[in-house]
């Protein structure tokens, strides 16, 4: 009976025993869930964090994309108006090639009661004498007149000036007369493949096709339409990306067709700096 009795004392003392371990195990182990607990509630902090972050990245990236664009197309728009506003200026103008730069008489004794304002060289560097003669630009005070000058002077042909072949052109920007070189090259093109085509102001190609006719305002619009009928135009990357930025529509001012603008948030978080 005793050895039974000091055998049931001895279990009660390792269960006490092993009780105060497991409560010892249980402690650390909570312990360490907890630090768990803390470090993952840390972590999930700074996730959210990084990805309110990343959220306000995307959208000043957008916010400066858009505006990026906004200003390439104000950029292409006011470049297109001065284009139009220097060409307008030259409206009165025409360019009469062909006159040998030793001509010394004063360039208004062409002046046949046509209200001339002036007349003048081209104000490029004197060629050399093996080089063509630079063009004599001649301004009328009438957009008529020249008009009818110039008509005429076309229409006539063979144009002479003490025994030299003299041409009259319109007084083109530099801009336009490097577009419509490209244009009369593809002109020429269609020519030789039996296709009537024009080059209407500034630089317009007008073809005629079997289906119609069709105009179009830069060659970048009708590369597609050329391929097809297999001449190949190579157009400049800039070209072509300014042909899509005049192409894409913004939010316009309301009352005013045609003016764009940012939006009042853009504005305001770029003016002030936010994210």
């Amino acid at each position: 009976m005793e050895t039974v009795l000091a055998e049931l004392i001895q279990l009660r003392k390792e269960h006490t025993d092993a009780s105060h371990d497991t409560k010892a195990t249980l402690s650390r182990v909570e312990s360490s869930l907890k630090d768990v607990l803390e470090r993952t509630t840390k972590l999930e902090q700074r996730i959210t964090d990084t990805n309110q972050r990343v959220s306000d990245a995307e959208d000043q990236l957008l916010r400066h994309d858009r505006v990026l664009r906004y200003m390439l197309q104000r950029e292409a728009n006011l470049s297109a108006k001065c284009e139009d506003l220097e060409s307008r200026s030259r409206r009165n103008n025409l360019r009469i090639y062909g006159i040998p730069e030793e001509e010394k008489n004063d360039m208004i004794s062409f002046d046949m009661n046509l209200n001339i304002e002036r007349a003048h060289r081209s104000l490029n560097v004197k060629p050399k004498d093996s080089a063509p003669p630079r063009s004599i630009i001649v301004r009328f005070s009438n957009y008529r007149v020249k008009e009818k000058v110039i008509q005429t002077a076309w229409s006539r042909r063979d144009v002479t000036h003490h025994g030299q072949r003299i041409y009259f052109d319109q007084d083109y920007t530099a801009n336009v007369q490097k577009k419509r070189k490209q244009v009369r090259e593809v002109i020429k093109q269609l020519k030789d493949k039996n296709v009537k085509a024009g080059s209407p102001f500034p630089a317009q190609l007008k073809i005629h096709l079997d289906s119609g006719v069709k105009t179009f305002a830069t060659l970048a619009r009708a590369a597609s339409t050329l391929e097809k009928m297999g001449i190949h135009v190579k157009i400049d990357e800039r070209e072509r990306y300014r042909e899509e930025l005049l192409g894409e529509s913004w939010t316009t001012v309301p009352g005013k067709a045609g003016e764009t603008m940012l939006s009042i948030t853009d504005m305001r978080a770029i003016l002030q700096g936010n994210n």
